[in-house]
């Protein structure tokens, strides 16, 4: 497993373009590969929510500012939306993943999207993340965060 946020990243944004690449090929034999690659990909990220609060977040919190505290809030409500995302599409995902024949535009689709809103909270992770985020920059992004729940938010 991964071991720092950065290789997390990397791993899901690997996985991503894989199973891209497998959906656009369409082979044949390769829909009990794709059911898999949705199971493996639900559990990779929660091993990664389990790192970023274990590994990222505690260690933040243990001698933090208030502003510290508060960014560290905002990155776990982020976390906690894409797991939601995750527990919905992953459901959808699996149900259209069962069909025989595999429903592959409509498994298609709900790859797309659920990628589309896994790279927006890796981008958003990167983005609250860095040093030089100011505390006006910080309040649009939670702001911001605040306008894009559920589907919205990819």
């Amino acid at each position: 497993m991964p071991q720092t946020l950065e290789e997390y990243h990397v791993k899901i944004e690997r996985m991503m373009a894989e199973g891209e690449a497998w959906l656009i090929a369409r082979g044949v034999g390769s829909e009990e590969l794709i059911k898999r690659r949705i199971a493996d990909s639900a559990l990779v990220l929660a091993s990664y929510q389990l790192f970023v609060h274990r590994e990222v977040f505690a260690p933040m919190l243990q001698h933090a500012d208030a502003r510290t505290r508060a960014r560290v809030n905002e990155l776990k409500v982020e976390c906690i939306a894409l797991t939601e995302d995750l527990r919905f599409n992953v459901r959808e995902l699996m149900a259209r993943a069962d069909d025989a024949p595999l429903d592959w535009d409509g498994v298609a689709s709900g790859v797309a999207w659920f990628n589309g809103r896994v790279r927006a909270h890796i981008a958003q992770v990167r983005q609250m993340m860095a040093p030089e985020l100011s505390d006006d920059d910080h309040a649009r992004l939670r702001a911001h965060r605040n306008d894009i729940v559920g589907a919205q938010a990819a």
